[in-house]
């Protein structure tokens, strides 16, 4: 805490000469920027159906599918609202002219860049379980259009839906330097620091196939000795320089580490309907996954009347550690679910870690023609090289290597001025995440493997401002979970066949929709299900989602709006034999914004109801078959004042 007051002291120093300007984190408003129903964050606002962690039942983030400003990031640790002003999921119509998609779809972020004015934001957040943060960030003109600092830190207070508890506290700050017109450089750098993180008894296993009696939320239940801390850190340099006859290179480094001291994981196994149950912990050694990763690109614009025409000559890569393993099972007895039972803290006694180490290389081509009123094509090639070598202790060293082409074609067609289809087809190499705790290879990352997505669709304006889409899609790729003897590795493929539909707009003077949902028909084939061993349905996946959110405000009300959230969630299959499922449900968010001047100064209040209701559900962790308790009613308020 005494680095944060430093860095905060030091922030509102440099801004102490800041004039009026326009509002930096004030506006904040995750509806009102939305361009559909897919995905959409602003500062501490997300909504929409998809986001980096699940895209069309798939994560783009465990399947390296992340960009930051368009260019490729191997991220091992989130980057953080020090860093990020918001993100985009890029997936059906708004993944057409992306140069190189990715079938699990791309998310987007773009950075906290500063502008032309100098601007301090201050950000206070309560929530009624006990949450607090507050945040502090300034963009600051050094030199007039050549030079520009975004700095911020925070400090939090987090309480968990299981009632365990951190303490964080971030800092970062992003450089714009334009040495010249037509040349921009942009480091950036941010820290995160998590302490005393209690585990916690979140993760629940029933003893035959029943879902887990419900308890209490938010009781925390576990051991004091059972805390643990993290530091993270993301950087890099963004750089572009126009050339003349319309090049453009871009290119982009990054460095991403997590480093987790030693941590404790808590289940409550063989839960039975009276609420006993056998209390475990998996305590690990220090661990750390670590990257580098970065992408030049370099690209020509051709201009033929009506016409455009780029293409983009691309090489990126990413050399990615991760130490895992060597973790200890603790196994404390029988207890009563939300009864906080003190155990002594045992000897621990860790084994040695594991080694893994991925190197990928990738260099392609891609082709994008616009032609106005008409349509649209776009087309890559790329050759991707993949090493990976695993040490474990006791084996001899793993190595493994892959080559791949990957590909992808798009068009879109423009029929009208209001209707425009498109079809595509992209195939990748993308990565395959990490073993679960329940899995005997626990934290083991898996082989890259061959993913490939077709989809199809359309867009219609239904008036100047209100927009409809809807598309059809599939994708396929391995499909991994624990096999028989506990091990986490491919045991079938998966394909998801789905429908989304996004509408969004203004529909009245001072109304704002963004509704969508999604429909998928997931199913696993090969050896393992044909044996009975799993059943035809992925256990944790969502046949059904549905969003609706409304925000209502019209001028006459000087800055005040309402707005409201309906999300609805299909039943889902519990357990990997398909023998029981966590029934659908539905919550409710309310809300309430204001809008106003602090000697004018840009200001906000946010009151959010979350789950008003106070619906009682499970999630499921299907990879690992561990349920998790729904987030309980909760009410938080956030002031955002721009000086």
């Amino acid at each position: 805490m005494r680095r944060l007051r430093y860095s905060t002291a030091i922030l509102l120093a440099m801004a102490g000469g800041s004039n009026t300007a326009l509002a930096q984190r004030a506006a904040d408003n995750a509806v009102a920027s939305a361009q559909d129903a897919f995905g959409n964050s602003v500062g501490n606002e997300n909504i929409g159906l998809y986001s980096a962690g699940n895209a069309r039942g798939f994560s783009p983030s465990e399947a390296g599918n992340l960009r930051i400003e368009g260019l490729y990031f191997d991220q091992q640790i989130q980057l953080g609202n020090r860093l990020v002003r918001g993100s985009t999921i890029r997936v059906g119509l708004s993944a057409q002219s992306y140069p190189f998609p990715a079938p699990t779809g791309i998310a987007d972020f773009q950075l906290r860049l500063p502008g032309e004015k100098t601007i301090v934001s201050a950000v206070g957040t309560y929530s009624s379980e006990g949450t607090y943060r507050l945040e502090i960030d300034s963009q600051i003109p050094i030199l007039a259009d050549k030079l520009g600092l975004t700095i911020g830190a925070s400090a939090h207070h987090d309480v968990f839906p299981p009632g365990n508890t951190s303490r964080t506290w971030t800092a970062g700050g992003i450089f714009r330097w334009r040495p010249a017109d037509n040349v921009e450089i942009t480091p950036f750098w941010a820290r995160d620091e998590k302490t005393d993180w209690e585990s916690n008894t979140g993760r629940w296993f029933p003893a035959g196939a029943t879902l887990p009696p419900k308890i209490k939320r938010g009781v925390y239940v576990s051991q004091d000795w059972a805390d643990w801390r993290q530091y993270d850190s993301n950087f890099g340099v963004l750089s572009r320089v126009d050339l003349e006859s319309e090049w453009t290179v871009r290119a982009g480094i990054f460095r991403s580490l997590s480093d987790k001291r030693a941590s404790f994981i808590s289940f409550y196994r063989n839960i039975r309907p009276d609420l006993s149950a056998n209390l475990s912990m998996i305590a690990n050694p220090p661990q750390s996954n670590g990257s580098y990763s970065g992408e030049i690109r370099v690209s020509r614009v051709f201009t033929e009347g009506p016409r455009r025409h780029t293409l983009h000559m691309a090489a990126r890569g990413r050399d990615t550690t991760r130490v895992f393993g060597g973790g200890q099972t603790l196994v404390f007895g029988p207890v009563t679910m939300g009864v906080n039972v003190r155990f002594p803290k045992p000897p621990l006694n860790f084994t040695p870690t594991s080694h893994d180490e991925v190197r990928q290389g990738t260099g392609g081509v891609a082709y994008e023609g616009l032609w106005n009123g008409v349509g649209e094509f776009s087309a890559g090639l790329q050759r991707t090289y993949l090493k990976r070598a695993l040490d474990q202790p006791g084996l001899a060293r793993a190595n493994s290597s892959d080559n791949q082409w990957i590909y992808n074609a798009t068009a879109a067609a423009y029929p009208t001025r209001d209707l425009a289809v498109y079809a595509s087809y992209t195939r990748g190499l993308e990565e395959s995440g990490i073993a679960p705790e329940t899995a005997l290879n626990y934290g083991e990352p898996q082989p890259a493997s061959i993913t490939q997505q077709v989809d199809a669709g359309l867009r219609y304006a239904l008036n100047a401002n209100v927009r409809l889409v809807a598309g059809v899609f599939e994708v396929k790729k391995p499909y991994l979970n624990r096999n028989t003897a506990n091990i986490y590795t491919t045991v079938g493929d998966t394909t998801n066949r789905g429908i989304e539909l996004s509408i969004s707009g203004p529909v009245a003077p001072g109304l704002r929709l963004v509704a969508g949902g999604v429909f998928i028909r997931s199913r696993v084939s090969g050896l393992t299900v044909d044996q009975g061993l799993i059943g035809r349905v992925p256990s944790g996946e969502t046949p059904r989602s549905l969003r609706l959110n409304l925000q209502y405000g019209p001028a006459s009300w000087r800055g005040f709006s309402v707005d409201s959230q309906i999300a609805n969630q299909g039943a889902i299959f519990a357990d990997r034999l398909n023998t029981y499922k966590v029934p659908s449900s539905t919550t409710v968010d309310l809300g309430a914004r204001y809008q106003f001047s602090v000697f004018s100064a840009p200001a906000s209040i946010r009151v959010l109801a979350t789950n008003v209701t106070n619906n009682y559900s499970f999630n499921v962790a299907g990879s690992s078959g561990t349920f998790m308790t729904t987030l309980p009613r909760r009410i938080s308020a956030r002031l955002s004042v721009d000086y």
